[in-house]
């Protein structure tokens, strides 16, 4: 038997106890991400800048924590005021109220929710709801509905066992009422399964007040089939009441039946982030690849990304290696009412995990911003910064992007705007006109302000 001399004890004690919080640390830090995992490849490298928060571009922005409290796997926020914010956490299925800086005791709101992977509490969209009456405020909420918490048991992606498959991806409206989210209107009950990721979830209100929301194909192998038009693989849209909103002819874009008339866009395999152009009012997206060809795109109504048929420019069992295909072929037109279009960016190899795409409708941030596009990642926990052609259906690229494709992660230096936001889940922009930034990896939201700072003004 060895014996521990006692003036070596202390130190050994000091080196065990470095060892387990360096231990933690890494495993807490993971954990947010691996939630994200499965919007690349099936078990991808995670890379996230380490560091706080900052913008590297211009060293008259700087960024601040909105508030201390922290939250637990946060997804998506949205606004009910100056300084009061609601946000989603993921697997606890809450929907917390933050005002001036301060998390209220109690969440507004607690479901169900199945959580494995990219299923949970996903999306959020608020706004007024004025009668004769009265006015009070829609809150659409759209999250993986469950039996209980997290009971989603599902072994393989196409099998879950007995009494644990998730009850579907739901959309709601909730009215907000006494502080509390009251009054639940079922507006989408869409398919959960096959697979545990790909839900999508980041919803919007258009320009025509219509609730937008993208949907991920759940890992639905037959997407460019007419069979699979099911809710799936696309971006929907309905009215706040949940009704299908008909175009010429009084049906859906696509067709007259149902759920196809709900789709927007199709032939998405996942997207977390949609917006409209302020000066335009199209609609662009973000869309995550298989482990090459992470897209940004111009969505015209009727728009198939191509999914699964070709990923960015590239045959979908290929990639950046094979020959660029601009006009698949084996689409689904929907009778000529479906049109594909190339991607407007690509990162090729080096994907990053797009998430949230925000035009910036404000020039509190300086003018040469204003209604710019910005997109946070969830692998680097960067922000891009993208500026519009004239015509706004372009994004402005300097060489050597002007082919439209970052080849590697050396070629994205110009257009990284802010880096060490952890996993970035959402960007919104508050009413005071500055960019909100939330983080699952980091657990909070911060803010985007005008000023120069020594240090980090206060951010973890």
């Amino acid at each position: 038997m060895y014996h521990l001399c006692p003036k070596f004890l202390p130190s050994l004690i000091n080196r065990t106890s470095a060892i387990i919080f360096l231990f933690l640390v890494l495993v807490l830090n993971f954990i947010p991400i691996i939630h994200f995992t499965y919007a690349q490849q099936e078990m991808p490298t995670i890379i996230t800048s380490q560091g706080a928060p900052n913008i590297i571009k211009d060293p008259n922005l700087h960024v601040e924590l909105v508030s201390s409290d922290v939250l637990e796997l946060p997804t998506s926020m949205a606004f009910l005021g100056p300084n009061d914010i609601l946000v989603l956490e993921k697997d606890k299925g809450t929907v917390q109220r933050i005002v001036n800086g301060k998390m209220l005791p109690e969440p507004l709101l607690d479901v169900n929710v199945a959580n494995k992977s990219e299923r949970g509490m996903l999306g959020i969209a608020v706004t007024e709801n004025e009668t004769r009456f009265n006015s009070n405020k829609y809150v659409f909420l759209y999250f993986t509905e469950s039996v209980q918490d997290g009971n989603d048991d599902c072994p393989k992606d196409d099998f879950c066992n007995p009494g644990n498959d998730p009850l579907g991806n739901r959309l709601y409206r909730y009215e907000l009422v006494n502080d509390q989210l009251a009054n639940p209107v079922l507006l989408l009950d869409l398919p959960a399964t096959s697979g545990p990721a790909h839900n999508g979830g980041g919803i919007t209100i258009g320009p025509d007040n219509n609730v937008y929301l993208p949907i991920g194909e759940l890992r639905e192998e037959h997407i460019q089939k007419i069979s699979s038009a099911d809710g799936r693989g696309g971006i929907l849209r309905v009215t706040q009441n949940g009704e299908v909103v008909v175009v010429v002819g009084g049906q859906g874009i696509l067709g007259n039946t149902y759920p196809l008339n709900l789709y927007y866009a199709y032939g998405i395999r996942n997207s977390f982030g949609i917006d409209f152009d302020p000066v335009t009012a199209t609609l662009w997206d973000t869309e995550n690849g298989p482990g090459f060809g992470d897209e940004i795109n111009l969505v015209q109504p009727g728009f198939n990304s191509g999914w699964n048929e070709v990923q960015g420019i590239w045959p979908r069992k290929g990639g950046p290696s094979e020959d660029i295909i601009l006009n698949p072929d084996e689409l689904l037109e929907f009778g000529g009412k479906a049109k594909y279009s190339a991607p407007e960016f690509i990162w090729g190899d080096d994907i990053v995990g797009p998430t949230a795409l925000k035009f910036l409708n404000s020039d509190k941030l300086g003018k040469q911003y204003q209604n710019d596009i910005f997109i946070g990642d969830v692998h680097n926990g960067r922000i891009y910064h993208f500026d519009l052609n004239e015509a706004r259906t372009e994004l402005v690229l300097q060489e050597p992007l002007d082919d439209k494709v970052a080849d590697d992660d050396s070629e994205t230096e110009d257009i990284v705007f802010g880096e060490g936001f952890g996993s970035i889940s959402d960007l919104e922009v508050g009413p005071d006109g500055y960019l909100y930034v939330v983080s699952i990896g980091l657990g909070g939201i911060y803010r985007i302000v005008p000023g120069e700072v020594n240090g980090n003004d206060g951010v973890a």
